[in-house]
């Protein structure tokens, strides 16, 4: 396929993105055989939609959950026995590593290459002394950059200067939504939990469950907003704007229902169970609170039919270098994106300004990090909030 040029002929393409080993059953299968727990956003979603749009590759197409274990040949060539496959000659694999910058990883004795989907975006203020916290650098391994634009970051490896790069096709974007045929609402493609049932067990393992599963009453017209959370971002504004929403609620003042999409979620590392304490610590009646906000993933395109009866309402923090790719998700798949917007636009339709700078410390697995972001001040919360709109009772059409 043009698209790898001169890998044309490789005869097998790992495809990997980060996430949990245990969602999976091997450590190296073909991508048919792939069953991945969240795929309408982030690295996940970028791996299934360049997938997508390469069928001719289909045939050579394989995920490895974690590359970085095959540390010798002999593990890999028992990996590829297990998958049915002829184990290739060392440096003839194609590995493409989707997602977060700082999650990048390299399969050895692989040409291994990086897909870069995240914006060109200030490094934090403060790094540890790890080599992947400026989030500004690659593997030494790395030989090519895929890029979606010139909007999107080119990172050196360690200790090199700058890599080949290929320019995505637009269908690299959306392929994987095209080919989904319209259906009726799938409750089977949605995980959607009340924050007061979350598991993290269960969230980690991506084996939720139709009894897991919550739903908002058909009868409840309460505005719903989808809010986007991405979790390899540590500079995100969504739990700060969620903080500042829940000191907002009062039963004479009821807030939209809350549909938290957290992506790039890497595990049990805590994050989610320490929004949910947070939140309870702000609110006014955090039990009620607790009820009124879900977390929620696609995990079948199908879902998204689901997740439009909620609200087709998002909005999309704009610090994030992802949100270009968020909001072209969304848009793609029917719903109608506001980006929380830290730049210096207007107030439209489509965008809301954000316009408080605020200081993000994160404590993370690469050490403390720090950010500068914006988010709408809490004066203009009121109006950011009169953007939803009452759900209307019982399904409507996809």
């Amino acid at each position: 396929m043009d698209v790898l040029r001169d890998w044309q002929d490789a005869p097998a393409v790992v495809l990997s993105c980060p996430g949990p080993m245990r969602r999976h059953t091997a450590a190296l299968l073909p991508l048919h055989k792939t069953t991945l727990p969240q795929v309408f956003l982030g690295g996940e979603s970028q791996l299934l939609a360049f997938a997508a749009s390469v069928p001719g590759l289909a045939g050579r197409l394989f995920f490895a959950p974690l590359p970085e274990m095959f540390s010798e040949p002999d593990s890999l060539h028992a990996a590829w026995r297990a998958a049915g496959h002829a184990a290739p000659e060392p440096g003839q694999t194609v590995h493409l590593r989707f997602g977060s910058v700082r999650d990048a990883r390299i399969l050895k004795n692989a040409r291994n290459a990086a897909v870069i989907a995240e914006s060109h975006s200030a490094p934090p203020l403060t790094a540890s002394h790890h080599p992947f916290a400026s989030g500004q650098v690659l593997p030494a391994a790395t030989e090519r950059l895929f890029v979606y634009g010139p909007h999107t970051r080119r990172p050196n490896p360690i200790g090199k200067g700058a890599l080949p790069e290929t320019d995505l096709a637009e269908s690299a974007v959306t392929a994987d939504l095209d080919a989904t045929p319209p259906r009726k609402p799938q409750r089977a493609g949605l995980d959607l939990v009340r924050l007061a049932k979350y598991d993290a067990a269960a969230w980690a393992a991506g084996s939720m469950t139709t009894q897991d599963n919550d739903g908002l009453p058909a009868a409840d017209t309460r505005p719903a907003v989808l809010l986007p959370w991405n979790m390899a971002h540590f500079g995100s504004i969504v739990p700060e704007l969620l903080k500042r929403l829940a000191t907002l609620r009062r039963p004479d003042a009821p807030i939209p229902v809350m549909v938290i999409m957290p992506f790039n979620y890497l595990g049990l590392t805590g994050i989610i169970r320490s929004l949910i304490a947070d939140l309870r610590a702000a609110a006014a009646a955090p039990d009620a609170l607790m009820n009124e906000m879900f977390i929620a993933r696609v995990t079948r395109l199908p879902g998204l039919a689901m997740l439009k009866n909620l609200t087709r309402t998002v909005w999309i923090d704009g610090n994030d270098p992802e949100s270009w790719w968020t909001h072209a998700r969304f848009t793609a798949g029917g719903f109608e994106p506001i980006l929380i917007d830290p730049g210096q636009s207007q107030p439209a339709p489509n965008r809301f300004p954000a316009d408080e700078p605020i200081r993000i410390e994160a404590d993370t697995r690469f050490g403390p990090l720090s950010f500068d972001a914006k988010l709408p001040a809490l004066r203009a919360l009121p109006h950011l909030l009169a953007t939803t709109a009452p759900r209307r009772r019982g399904p409507r059409r996809a």
